[in-house]
């Protein structure tokens, strides 16, 4: 059995075992130049999935840590975007992918970068967080000053687009305009947007879903999301993703407490980092001072004890109880009041954190809700990043024993089920269980994060 800081033998053992296989994994899916998330299901190079790789390898392997944020930022847009898929070299394997990039045509823009192609969206920014554990981890590595030289700018410059592109309200508060942007594809968040459009009177492109070839429908997207989808980047072809336009043409701006938390925490980071090496960061505090006031101003929710999702379009907090809104925990967010609000939600029947007989991690999603799915995807499965950043923010207040037991029983679920996608938050029969595909890059890598702490 795992256990945290223990001395028995038996659990060293299986701790190393877990180790070991977590590093395998990364191994299997590294391609010489990037790492994929999965050996078959997502073929390229996803956004903040390399975010989270990189984090584990900088404990055991700090060049291919240097070389995975390096290779993502190889996309980087010209105005600071990262798009969130990277196309790399199209084998017969790769090709199987949908959309891919003659259906994102993101060279309509002035901004992709020239002699590669991506996608025209971009995820939530992991990556400033990424560079300074880079830092703290490898700082005895010999390139490690001189990669955190090379790449703070460039990663500044991603989040500083997010501050002054996707800042309509000028308040720091962020917004993306895709589900795919928000990294919880299909969120039952995203159900209130996805409400308002009518596939009968928009002439939706013609496409072919490829998930499904590696994927089980009913533990993915609903073939409407997948239309909903598919409109959304039709508009912003039209707009030649053209920040202005598209803000104006989208019907989808989502103010979301996972993406303006990581956004903080990046950019919290990225001054840490900048200060030390010299750096002008009086922009980046600016912004984050605003983003911080915003979130409780405009996402918090006292009824609830949670921060939720604002669609910015309607000017509205929306109902929904989800797992990311624990997240503004990890970037210090509330206060010690709210945080300890936030910790009784999290005990509470509507996420059974802790509770006799129930899942003693974080389901994606309220276990109450009418519309809870235990199997599908980001409506109520367990997810090991979002874990991982609870675990970060809960002993960031100072609930350390929460924090210690959600990390040995998120540890001990992956140990049985496996380095799956996501996890069931009850299990099958009794025995925990993975869903989505195998061998997935960041479930190991936070792994590894989790045993070399």
């Amino acid at each position: 059995m795992l256990t945290r800081n223990s001395n028995n033998s038996s659990a060293k053992e299986a701790q190393s075992s877990l180790l070991q296989r977590a590093q395998n994994i990364l191994s299997q899916n590294h391609t010489g130049h990037f790492t994929k998330p999965a050996p078959s299901l997502y073929p390229h190079q996803w956004n903040w999935d390399s975010g989270f790789i990189a984090m584990g390898y900088a404990h055991y392997h700090p060049e291919l840590a240097m070389a995975e944020l390096r290779a993502l930022f190889e996309g980087q847009w010209k105005n600071g975007m990262v798009p969130h898929i990277v196309f790399r070299e199209r084998s017969e394997e790769e090709a199987v992918y949908f959309p891919g990039p003659d259906f994102w045509q993101s060279n309509l823009s002035p901004n992709a970068p020239d002699g590669l192609a991506t996608s025209g969206i971009s995820q939530p920014p992991v990556h400033g967080m990424a560079l300074k554990r880079i830092a703290e981890i490898s700082a005895d590595h010999p390139s490690t000053k001189a990669f955190i030289e090379e790449m703070w700018p460039k990663v500044a410059a991603l989040n500083l687009f997010f501050y002054r592109e996707r800042n309509p309200e000028g308040n720091g508060l962020v917004v993306f305009r895709h589900p795919w942007e928000s990294g919880t594809d299909n969120a039952p968040t995203w159900d209130v947007a996805l409400a308002r459009f009518d596939p009968d009177k928009v002439q939706i492109p013609s496409y072919q879903r490829l998930d499904l070839i590696h994927g089980k429908a009913d533990q993915r997207p609903t073939q409407r999301d997948y239309d909903y989808y598919v409109h959304l980047i039709d508009i912003f072809r039209k707009c030649q993703y053209d920040e202005a336009a598209m803000q104006e043409a989208c019907p989808f701006s989502m103010q979301d407490p996972l993406f303006n938390s990581l956004l903080l925490k990046s950019t919290e980071d990225l001054v840490d980092l900048g200060k030390a090496i010299g750096q002008d960061t009086l922009e980046l505090e600016t912004y984050a001072s605003q983003t911080r006031n915003s979130m409780n101003e405009l996402l918090w929710n006292p009824e609830t004890g949670l921060y939720h999702v604002r669609d910015q379009r309607t000017q509205t907090l929306l109902p929904h109880q989800i797992g990311s809104g624990f997240m503004p925990l990890m970037a210090g967010i509330p206060s010690m009041e709210q945080a300890d609000r936030m910790v009784e939600a999290l005990l509470s029947p509507h996420f059974s954190g802790f509770a006799e007989n129930k899942a003693n991690w974080l389901p994606t999603y309220d276990l109450q809700a009418p519309d809870f799915q235990p199997a599908k995807y980001w409506r109520g499965p367990v997810w090991v990043n979002l874990n991982w950043m609870l675990c970060m923010g809960l002993r960031r207040y100072g609930h350390d024993a929460h924090a210690d037991a959600l990390q040995e029983q998120t540890l001990r679920l992956v140990e049985q089920a496996g380095f799956h996608e996501y996890f069931h938050p009850y299990g099958v029969a009794g025995n925990p269980t993975g869903l989505g595909t195998h061998s997935f890059s960041w479930t190991a890598a936070l792994v590894i994060d989790w045993l070399n702490e």
